[in-house]
């Protein structure tokens, strides 16, 4: 209170000058601390090939035709067809330029005679992280979540066709990020 009488300055005034400040100073670090946000579609550049890795499918699906490894097999085979190297798990551990294509389809029987379902998709990829030693990570880089839908539990081909509808986004993406890259290994994984 001495502080105030000393400026000769009304209360109101002070209190307006203070807050002021104190919200200036709030917006600005708020902006430079904040990190440049790098798009999705970015993060694919220079993506030396995938390993694609399906999560087991719910039994009840697999059971009404679409087991995971013809799904993982489908994947692949898309994936290749656009000219993406498929590595195998020790070929994407051993390479900083690959990554891990996760694929998860999850699915529940309402016991009526349908699935509600949501498919995600994933890309991680080693990163590096300042100031930590080791500085490499994997993060998740690229993502395509899903909504929860809903299909006849005699429609489960649908499901194949919205993960492959998915894949094709991630491939779309991947030429936008790469317009000159052309896969060179086509081989398809046992």
């Amino acid at each position: 209170m001495r502080l105030l009488h000393k400026t000769g300055l009304p209360k109101t005034t002070l209190l307006l000058i203070v807050g002021s400040i104190s919200l200036l100073i709030a917006s600005t670090s708020g902006r430079v601390a904040q990190p440049a946000a790098i798009p999705e579609r970015d993060s694919l550049r220079g993506l030396a090939g995938v390993e694609v890795r399906v999560e087991p499918i719910a039994i009840e699906i697999e059971e009404l035709g679409l087991p995971t490894d013809k799904l993982q097999n489908e994947v692949q085979q898309r994936l290749q067809e656009a000219g993406i190297n498929l590595l195998t798990e020790r070929e994407r551990l051993a390479s900083s330029a690959g990554g891990l294509l996760d694929i998860h389809v999850d699915a529940l029987h309402d016991r009526i005679g349908r699935f509600f379902y949501t498919i995600d998709l994933s890309l991680m990829r080693p990163v590096r992280l300042k100031g930590l030693d080791p500085p490499d990570a994997s993060a998740v880089t690229w993502m395509k979540l899903g909504e929860v839908g809903s299909i006849a539990d005699d429609n489960v081909t649908y499901l194949q066709e919205q993960v492959l509808r998915k894949v094709d986004h991630f491939i779309k993406d991947y030429r936008a990020a790469n317009p000159t890259r052309r896969g060179g290994n086509h081989r398809a994984k046992p």
